[in-house]
């Protein structure tokens, strides 16, 4: 295993920029070269850590090159993945694994023929509340889990719409390169959270005040699992909001704008990694329900890497200690088959299974 594991960072635009900090504070990692086809963008990313820059991606695939770090637009993801994992790189990819499902097969494909860590870098897990809420399902915590609900929203369609209406072109407007609108970017995290696997979807999607995309700026999906459970996913580039709520026969989670949990619970107390919920049932119409407590709940940044669960950090320590990645490209090809799903759900009108 490297002592020093040696990092191309290609993509340095956007939230790569929130990452790097994670790259810089690693003892055991060195940013090598900084790649983006912006060279302002990596010279300044590089300053940052002390690396070198190139416009160059060939640059990433160098002898003295131990990981590749891609935060590029989707559409180059199968391309750059590719000849990284086939150039005996570790690879860490940034959400979602590409622009179509083919391109993600194939990258999944290279991934399962290699020998190196690499995985998928999923934001939301680095949030010590997710794992809560995951454990809180697994251990039947909130009973059986009738429904899930996220609203992820956000005005930065409208934005990128205006930039492109102006000749300020951004790949997030175009269907080739991003695969989609607001669903394929935001809508990739939800199973994980779950035991049970969806297997049909009906969705509707709108582009209503972004005139400057291609692809939606509004959609809505209704999910079901294979446990009778359903899921609705609101996603928007055209407003701003975000929620997320676990519903089950004995108790329900509610946490809003990354800040303020509602928990409830018949099963008593529950302690995680920062939910603290130290109540039980109380009497109530048609039955008990569980005591309504609130907490406040902040997301830790992004390039805390004092944080066990942060992506970057944990893909990181796999490589140097030769495990699997902690988010596979395997479960972000599923991801894809279920975006898949909803868009042509939208596109035909009808629900459609899963495969």
């Amino acid at each position: 295993m490297p002592a020093t594991v040696n990092v191309a960072f290609v993509g340095c635009g956007g939230m790569a920029a929130h990452y790097l900090g994670v790259y810089r504070d690693l003892d055991f990692v060195r940013v090598a070269v900084c790649i983006d086809t912006n060279l302002d963008a990596a010279n300044r990313a590089a300053e940052s850590v002390g690396a070198a820059s190139s416009c160059d991606y060939p640059a990433a695939l160098s002898d003295g090159i131990d990981a590749v770090v891609i935060s590029t637009p989707n559409s180059a993801h199968r391309p750059q993945a590719i000849a990284a994992i086939e150039a005996g790189k570790h690879v860490l990819l940034q959400k979602p694994v590409a622009a179509s499902l083919s391109d993600a097969e194939a990258i999944a494909t290279a991934a399962e023929n290699s020998h190196r860590t690499v995985g998928l870098y999923m934001s939301y897990f680095d949030q010590p509340l997710i794992h809560d809420l995951r454990d809180l399902a697994a251990q039947g915590r909130l009973g059986n889990i009738v429904h899930y609900y996220a609203r992820l929203m956000h005005k930065g369609g409208m934005m990128w719409s205006e930039q492109a209406l102006k000749g300020i072109r951004t790949w997030r407007g175009s269907l080739q390169e991003t695969g989609g609108g607001c669903f394929i970017q935001l809508a990739v995290h939800f199973e994980w959270l779950s035991p049970a696997r969806i297997v049909r979807v009906a969705g509707f999607t709108r582009n209503l005040h972004s005139p400057g995309l291609e692809g939606e700026d509004l959609a809505t999906a209704i999910l079901e699992m294979d446990s009778g459970a359903l899921v609705t996913l609101d996603m928007a580039w055209c407003s701003d909001d975000e929620q997320l709520s676990v519903h089950g026969t004995l108790g329900r989670v509610n946490y809003r704008n990354n800040r303020w949990l509602d928990m409830a619970s018949t099963a008593g107390p529950f302690q995680g990694r920062v939910i603290r919920y130290s109540g039980g049932p109380v009497a109530a119409f048609g039955g008990e329900q569980g005591e309504t407590q609130s907490m406040e709940i902040r997301p830790p940044a992004f390039d805390d890497i004092s944080n066990p669960l942060n992506q970057h950090r944990v893909f990181l320590e796999a490589v140097r200690d030769g495990r699997p990645a902690p988010v596979s490209i395997a479960s972000g090809v599923r991801d894809m088959r279920i975006v898949s799903a909803v868009y042509e759900s939208a596109k035909t009108g009808r629900a459609v299974e899963v495969s």
